[in-house]
């Protein structure tokens, strides 16, 4: 599945760029992991270097990024929702970066942060990452009758 319709010859690229910073400059792949889902870069560019750090150098796509106010933890798809990064959430969403389904609490917190800031691009994503599953209706259901906690 490729969400963003991206060019799989363009990895390539990213993925050399990833294993000089981390060969060569010592960078750790979890504080590159953090830069992209904290990047406004484009997300195409968001998007491989999620793919390339979490594929080749093992960053888990469920790893916690922080706590909320309630001490809740924080993944990175909430995160990436939250940011409105695209590339990263495709990216995320291919790659299992929440448990359940797309009715469960992980997934239905991620769609709910991208309805409350209106973010249509990311909300676009997740209902067609669902619609790519064939679960597009329990995930529309799920969302509507729930509430953000």
């Amino acid at each position: 599945m490729n969400l963003l319709n991206l060019d799989e010859k363009n990895r390539a690229s990213f993925s050399n760029i990833v294993k000089t910073l981390v060969l060569k400059h010592n960078t750790d792949p979890k504080e590159m992991f953090l830069h992209a889902l904290e990047s406004e870069a484009e997300p195409e560019m968001n998007y491989w270097m999620t793919m390339v750090l979490v594929q080749e150098y093992f960053v888990s796509p469920q790893l916690e990024v922080g706590k909320d106010a309630a001490g809740e933890s924080v993944k990175a798809l909430q995160a990436a929702c939250l940011l409105k990064n695209v590339g990263v959430t495709a990216a995320l969403l291919e790659l299992g970066g929440f448990s359940g389904g797309v009715t469960g609490k992980e997934y239905q917190l991620a769609a709910r942060i991208a309805s409350q800031h209106e973010d249509q691009a990311v909300l676009g994503l997740l209902m067609k990452y669902a619609q790519e599953k064939d679960v597009l209706e329990p995930f529309m259901r799920s969302l509507q009758g729930a509430t953000l906690q």
